[in-house]
């Protein structure tokens, strides 16, 4: 590609080329741009906000705004000038809030998610906020697909689908099955990636609930 334009600098040609790489994989190259040193961290941070994060903030919000298709009983706003995401979720009496809020530096930097009005009250909010972070930091997905997870988990909530007692989510965010594993004594359910990570962190094959062999 480079070689079909002659007359475009390496220096441009490798900006297009991070730019790119940002827009498609925004996990790998923030986890790469973490364990970068201060001075070279510093450079890539200057770059991505003057200079490609708006560029890829407008793509991103445009193309929720522009979505055709309509989810059942969540609405999303796009706020342009604040790199804002609203997103409500309502069912019969129950209403929450979600704003999602676009960093300087967006892909580069983390985004800030913070709850409104949420089942479970301010706890459970911490840790909705808690696990989109997360996603939205650690997959490759956009903002909508962290919207999506959200409303998905909701929905299986409100169907008395019982959630994983280590992530406290019905849906998980890396392989988005159900919890599966049932604990013989106390019964209740965990993802299998949650309960791995728990055996292998606690160095123990017990249940994290009752504590009894799994």
């Amino acid at each position: 590609m480079f070689f079909d334009y002659p007359q475009l600098s390496v220096e441009r040609y490798a900006c297009h080329l991070y730019t790119e790489v940002l827009r498609k994989l925004p996990a790998v190259v923030r986890k790469w741009w973490n364990a970068c040193q201060s001075r070279q961290k510093n450079f890539v941070d200057n770059l991505t906000t003057n200079y490609v994060s708006a560029l890829i903030c407008t793509e991103e919000l445009k193309a929720i705004a522009n979505r055709k298709e309509k989810h059942e009983n969540m609405q999303v706003t796009v706020h342009t000038s604040t790199r804002e995401v609203l997103a409500v979720y309502a069912l019969d009496e129950a209403r929450m809030e979600l704003v999602i809020t676009l960093a300087p530096n967006y892909p580069l930097g983390a985004v800030k998610v913070e709850c409104g009005n949420q089942i479970g009250g301010r706890a459970n909010a911490r840790n909705v906020g808690m696990q989109l972070t997360i996603y939205l930091t650690h997959q490759n997905g956009t903002i909508y697909d962290g919207l999506t997870l959200w409303k998905n988990n909701l929905d299986k909530k409100f169907e008395g689908v019982e959630e994983c007692y280590v992530c406290y989510t019905v849906i998980h965010q890396d392989t988005c099955q159900l919890p599966k594993l049932t604990c013989k004594t106390c019964k209740k359910k965990f993802h299998g990636p949650c309960l791995y990570k728990w055996f292998t962190t606690s160095s123990k094959s017990t249940c994290p609930i009752c504590r009894n062999v799994f």
